[in-house]
């Protein structure tokens, strides 16, 4: 091998059959000696990852000191199998466009291979028009599959285009080594160290100074998105014990902060309007006989067409009596005619009330009159080291082992807008978090048995561990309100947390043995697999205390028992007004009990 100076030595069989098992991934020369012939020298024969290579060497008559050296060429056709595949090879991946320096996202490019990016059951990556989780992933021959939801670009285990030396993507007709899935195989060679002593230092930067501000942002005044990537480590490899022992290892930390839309992660966050939450709250009531028309739209009910979109400001007049039509009434639930008790807000609500904001926007959500929509970018965080460390010995021609291990945090911060659980108003805490850690470990020792057996034994395996927090987000967690609103939407949730920890030990051995003109290879890959779950809701289902808000008898009321209580006739949830007696919701604004 070129880059170490390791050589191995064997003869030929009796038909001229030459093979070298289960070689580390390089250049190699090839040089065949025999009496009566000139050496014959071959250079340049690349073995790639999970890909055999054939090399055609002819004899010229002559001395054992005449030497005849041919440059190796790309094979121009594989006739050892006939599997459909590409290796995408270490200039590739240092080379082309990365976002997130992930190399797995190259995968893409290849044929057959389609992305499609919705969400929910279905999105990722298909090949072929196989479903987006049949792949298998392997990591120096070991498991590096995320086996519940399966993506393989997602890159579990973090690895960058320091320390990936090459990886081949098998799309059809894969061989017994690389089968198990029916969609693809994709196996990652990581690198080891040469000769020659190397390193390498990085640091990468995105930041939203440098960019404008997007057509959306600006129609929504919302402000430009921000994005802040720093990704800085660097690699450096080299020779222990020169033509023996090399070592190779690499490090690279991650350090994202990024703004998303809100309604793109959660939906339209829904608050009361400065009326209401100062218990004025408004309903239209129509003219029957002179239908009023917005927009080509008939108004009979609380529309958002009543108010300017941005401001809030009424479109229509307020009623000047208590008999007016066409307009806008107010019922104050302070009057003394409305709360005849003379309650004050209810203080529990009251407290949760102040800390949402203002509406910004009243053509997104609500009605308009008595609740609206409050847009904003939610800011998350990226963080998390990634380590590789790699070790190369080789005892003699016979017997050589090496042994890998990788290790990654990579954990979501201040929101998770990826499972609809951001931040949803600035200063309340998030609705959930994730934390992610992994690790996989390959120890592998190849023994040539005898010139024509060949055995690779490789032990290790891969753990992955989840924890998406949601209540637990929040530092008052357990002492979170119990209070579910009907018309407004709730910064905070009750439920624990879930967990999902996936171990999967696995040994692997692949037996060559070369007669005649054939090569037979045997072998077994036996993985054990250990998935635990901790759920913070049985079955997936949320139970959270809930409390309706009900209106009726012109005295509205506040239910803080936890029971459920049903809308009277007549009254309609999506405006909150009861139109068979003017009444309306009061969203929790009294105690009435």
């Amino acid at each position: 091998m070129m880059r170490t100076g390791i050589s191995q030595t064997q003869n030929t069989t009796d038909a001229g059959l030459f093979a070298f098992a289960s070689l580390p991934i390089g250049s190699y020369t090839i040089t065949v000696e025999k009496g009566g012939f000139k050496t014959s020298k071959q250079t340049g024969n690349k073995v790639e990852v999970n890909t055999p290579l054939s090399a055609d060497i002819l004899l010229a008559t002559g001395e054992v000191s005449e030497v005849v050296t041919v440059q190796a060429g790309a094979e121009q056709l594989q006739t050892s199998n006939a599997t459909i595949g590409n290796v995408v090879e270490q200039k590739a991946i240092e080379q082309l466009p990365l976002n997130g320096r992930n190399p797995l996202t190259l995968i893409t490019l290849e044929p057959g291979v389609v992305q499609r990016s919705s969400g929910a059951a279905g999105s990722g990556i298909h090949v072929n028009g196989s479903r987006d989780r049949a792949f298998n992933v392997t990591i120096d021959g070991i498991e590096a599959n995320e086996s519940s939801v399966p993506n393989p670009v997602s890159n579990l285990y973090r690895i960058n285009p320091d320390n990936t030396q090459e990886y081949k993507v098998t799309t059809n007709n894969a061989t017994a080594e690389e089968g198990r899935n029916s969609g693809a195989s994709v196996s990652v060679s990581t690198r080891s160290g040469t000769n020659e002593m190397h390193g390498t230092v990085f640091y990468f930067l995105r930041n939203n100074a440098l960019n404008s501000t997007d057509f959306f942002s600006n129609a929504n005044n919302t402000g430009k998105s921000v994005i802040k990537l720093n990704q800085f480590g660097g690699e450096a490899g080299g020779p222990i014990i020169k033509n023996k022992t090399f070592f190779f290892g690499s490090v690279q930390d991650n350090q994202v902060s990024f703004t998303q839309p809100i309604d793109q992660t959660f939906g339209v966050p829904v608050v009361y309007t400065a009326q209401a939450r100062a218990g004025l709250f408004r309903y239209f009531v129509p003219d029957p006989a002179n239908p009023l028309v917005i927009n080509g739209t008939t108004i009979t009910r609380n529309n958002r067409l009543l108010v300017d979109p941005k401001t809030g400001q009424l479109r229509v007049p307020v009623c000047a009596t208590n008999s007016s039509v066409g307009c806008v009434r107010t019922y104050d639930i302070r009057g003394a005619a409305n709360n005849t008790q003379g309650r004050s807000f209810d203080t529990a609500v009251a407290a949760i009330l102040s800390t949402y904001p203002q509406a910004n926007n009243f053509s997104a959500g609500g009605d308009g009159l008595n609740t609206a929509a409050f847009l904003w970018n939610p800011p998350t965080q990226i963080k998390g080291p990634a380590y590789m460390a790699r070790i190369d010995h080789t005892f003699n021609e016979s017997n050589s082992m090496f042994g890998r291990y990788l290790f990654s945090d990579y954990n979501t911060l201040k929101g998770d807008p990826l499972n609809g659980r951001p931040q949803v108003f600035p200063g309340t805490p998030p609705l959930g978090e994730v934390f992610r850690r992994t690790s996989n470990l390959a120890l592998s020792y190849r023994r040539v048995i005898s010139p024509r057996v060949v055995n690779e034994f490789t032990a290790g395996y891969a753990r992955f561990q989840f924890l998406f927090t949601q209540g637990e987000a929040n530092p008052a967690f357990p002492n979170v309100p119990p209070f579910d609103f009907n018309s407004i939407s709730e910064p905070y949730n009750n439920t624990p947390r879930t967990a999902r920890a996936i171990t999967t030990p696995q040994f692997l051995d692949n037996l060559s043995i070369t007669s005649g003109a054939h090569l037979f290879r045997v072998g077994i890959n036996a993985r054990f697999y250990r998935h635990v779950d901790q759920r913070g809701q049985p079955g997936g289902i949320n139970v959270t205390p809930a409390i309706t808000f009900a209106s009726g008898n012109r005295n509205p009321f506040i239910v803080t028992s936890g029971s459920n209580v049903t809308p009277n006739d007549g009254f309609s949830p999506a405006t909150g007004i009861n139109t068979s007696t003017d009444n309306v919701t009061l969203g929790g604004l009294i105690n009435n009990l």
